[in-house]
């Protein structure tokens, strides 16, 4: 992620014009870890997870709802509905032979097929 990283704040502080007010949300584990290896984050959105992947839902989505001024569902919504979906979608697919590893080593691309498909029945 450092080389991603790198370009996006290369772009909003050497590109300038439109790309001057691009904004990003940077995750992390801990709390100021960040400091020991990059200084140049001081003006980004650092928000705090500690591992723990509803907390990654719940930054992901206040982040976006405030950059966007989205009015979005709340957090305990959106991981309960993503919680649905992968208990099902792994009932589906080990009932199609899929194992557990399988599962998790499925694609990207599969897993959003799937994931749009599940949505227009649910």
């Amino acid at each position: 992620m450092p080389f991603e990283l790198g370009l996006d704040v290369g772009c909003r502080e050497f590109a300038g014009g439109v790309w001057a007010s691009k904004k990003c949300l940077i995750l992390e584990a801990e709390r100021y870890r960040f400091q020991a290896a990059i200084s140049d984050l001081s003006n980004s959105d650092i928000a705090v997870h500690g591992n723990e992947p509803a907390d990654v839902v719940t930054e992901v989505r206040n982040w976006l709802n405030a950059q966007a001024d989205l009015n979005a569902v709340g957090p305990a919504r959106i991981w309960g509905r993503f919680t649905d979906f992968m208990a099902a979608n792994y009932d589906k697919m080990t009932a199609n032979g899929f194992s557990d590893r399988d599962i998790v080593k499925l694609p990207i691309g599969e897993l959003i097929t799937h994931m749009k498909l599940w949505l227009t029945t649910n």
